[in-house]
């Protein structure tokens, strides 16, 4: 689990890191923080099966963090197939580590930004990323801000959430039955940056 932070509470770490150990089937006890799941047992998502947390390190979004904390988990275990990063900066600099002490493992993370996301999907240096999209984002959030202006009603949170959902995509091109996802073609469509 490479992280954001591990000394600050900041909503789109927890967001992005509750959401992978949900949709991996692990229970994350507070909702409201990271790292609180139990170290090891088992996940019911996809195929279901027994699980190990090496680690949760920082990295602050960045490549070179990336790097150092993947390193550091390393030294913890080289027994580590799956790694979560908090966006793709993150994942080239694990990636890199990866490389360098010889151990293979899938790497997903968060963003998928044309550069550096989708290339890194594409390459197959990350196996999928869940894309969103800050556009669609920022219109929402305008029009809703207008309307609001104009005597309308507060925007409301998506039914069963904390916050309006506008939306995220899976992109990989290694489609999983099961899992909804959209190729790197089609992610390379809607992506930013």
């Amino acid at each position: 689990m490479l992280d954001q932070f591990n000394d600050k509470v900041v909503s789109v770490d927890i967001a992005r890191d509750q959401g992978f150990m949900t949709g991996m089937g692990i229970d994350t006890v507070d909702k409201a923080k990271n790292g609180d799941e139990a170290k090891s047992g088992s996940f019911t998502g996809g195929k279901g099966g027994d699980y190990e947390i090496v680690c949760q390190e920082p990295t602050g979004g960045a490549q070179d963090k990336g790097k150092t904390a993947m390193e550091n988990c390393l030294a913890k275990s080289k027994d580590i197939n799956l790694v979560y990063t908090i966006n793709e900066p993150a994942a080239a600099g694990a990636a890199q580590a990866l490389e360098d002490a010889g151990v293979q493992a899938t790497i997903v993370s968060v963003d998928g930004a044309c550069k550096p996301g989708l290339e890194l999907v594409a390459a197959g240096t990350v196996g999928a990323t869940s894309q969103q999209y800050p556009v669609k984002m920022a219109e929402l959030g305008v029009e809703a801000i207008k309307k609001f202006a104009e005597g309308g009603e507060k925007p409301a949170v998506t039914p069963g959430l904390d916050f309006f959902d506008t939306g995220v995509a899976l992109v990989t091109d290694k489609k999983v039955e099961g899992v909804e996802s959209i190729t790197v073609e089609e992610g390379q469509k809607l992506c930013w940056g």
